[in-house]
């Protein structure tokens, strides 16, 4: 089990360190590019047609792509107050039974999204659907979400994994709690 849990740590770091900087990149550029639209429409009275779908577009995606990395961190649904409370109160079974059942919701959630979101590209792509401005595809954004959600079903089905063996194990109750957790 070590083996897989050094493994699980690769991975998420790896995820972790290429989506959120995909994503942070994303989010800068598109920042800056909104600040230019403004300049450009109420300052100089043009703007780009298809400013305004690349600006959402793109950052929905930058979102999709974030999903994955506040799970890897487990910020992504906090409750931290009804954890915290039954942590401290003793419950450290019941934390860790509620952290599994979170993780296993989030694969199966994300995981069926994810899955049957291939009807919604493959439409996309034989219709050739496009935004308002008629310039962006909408296929790579449906890909992209799609991506996202099924990265985070995978971060979640290891986080699943590493959650059943601190339970089996016993581990939980020597672990620190974390502050945030995703229960």
């Amino acid at each position: 089990m070590d083996g897989f849990l050094a493994f699980s740590a690769r991975v998420k770091n790896l995820i972790q360190l290429v989506l959120g900087w995909i994503a942070s990149f994303t989010l800068l550029i598109l920042t800056l590019f909104s600040l230019l639209e403004i300049v450009r429409r109420y300052i100089f009275g043009l703007a780009y047609e298809w400013g305004h779908d690349a600006s959402v577009v793109g950052m929905i995606t930058a979102v999709a792509f974030y999903f994955c990395v506040t799970q890897i961190q487990r910020n992504h649904l906090v409750m931290n107050a009804i954890v915290q409370l039954a942590y401290s109160r003793g419950y450290h079974k019941a934390v860790a039974c509620a952290k599994i059942f979170v993780s296993t919701i989030i694969v199966l959630f994300c995981g069926s999204i994810g899955v049957t979101g291939w009807p919604t590209l493959s439409y996309a792509w034989n219709r050739d659907l496009s935004t308002y401005s008629l310039i962006i595809p909408l296929w790579p954004f449906y890909l992209i979400l799609m991506i996202g959600l099924l990265l985070m079903a995978f971060v979640a089905l290891l986080q699943l994994i590493e959650d059943a063996n601190s339970l089996i194990s016993g581990k939980y109750v020597d672990e620190e709690f974390e502050a945030i957790t995703d229960v």
